[in-house]
């Protein structure tokens, strides 16, 4: 009777799997995903609140009361475009648009409502009548171009309620973290990537 003897060279090679366990590979998965869409948002409100008002000159402004809502709620940041001139307030300030004014020259409150109506002045001047989204009659003051400050041409909600308790050395601060940590994710993934292709090449082999 002949024994047949396995020598090393027979013998299966074992397989070490450096891959990560099926149930690990979804939630890693699941928490690059919820990673990103938190950095995607918080670039999106960087670019909105930051990035586009210094690129336009737009004047940003924190909403107190609840006299828009539910168009601008409480907390909301709007953003105003300055008008400069009669002609562009004519062209810009029509029946439906937004507008931040100074009701009172006596008082430096800015009030940000609706324009409802337009009227004209003896001299052919524009004169606008506002009132509040949630307030029921209109506003017991007229808008002429002395009072009117500027359109608002978008808002982000709650906002507001962080931009006024930050200076703007903090506002900077958290522009240059926050660009720094999109910068790390975005290097993590090319990392990842590249280590995938690398992994997938030496078990071809």
């Amino acid at each position: 009777m002949t024994a047949t003897l396995h020598t090393p060279a027979d013998a299966p090679a074992e397989v070490v799997d450096d891959e990560p366990t099926t149930a690990a590979r979804p939630a890693s998965r699941a928490l690059r995903l919820v990673l990103l869409a938190l950095l995607t948002l918080l670039g999106a409100v960087l670019v909105l609140v930051v990035a586009v008002p210094r690129v336009l000159g737009l004047v940003p402004l924190t909403i107190l009361s609840g006299s828009m809502e539910p168009t601008l709620p409480v907390g909301s940041q709007v953003f105003v475009d300055p008008v400069e001139s009669a002609e562009q307030a004519r062209e810009e300030v029509t029946v439906g648009s937004i507008i931040t004014v100074m009701p009172r020259p006596d008082d430096p409150t800015l009030v940000t409502h609706r324009v409802v109506a337009i009227e004209q002045d003896v001299s052919g001047r524009p004169v606008w009548t506002t009132k509040g989204d949630a307030n029921g009659g209109v506003d017991d003051w007229e808008v002429t171009q002395t009072q009117l400050r500027g359109v608002v041409r978008y808002h982000v909600p709650w906002v507001g309620y962080v931009a006024s308790s930050m200076s703007q050395t903090d506002k900077n601060t958290v522009v240059r973290w926050s660009a720094g940590a999109l910068f790390v994710y975005a290097a993590y993934q090319l990392l990842a990537a590249w280590r995938g292709r690398h992994r997938g090449g030496r078990h071809a082999a």
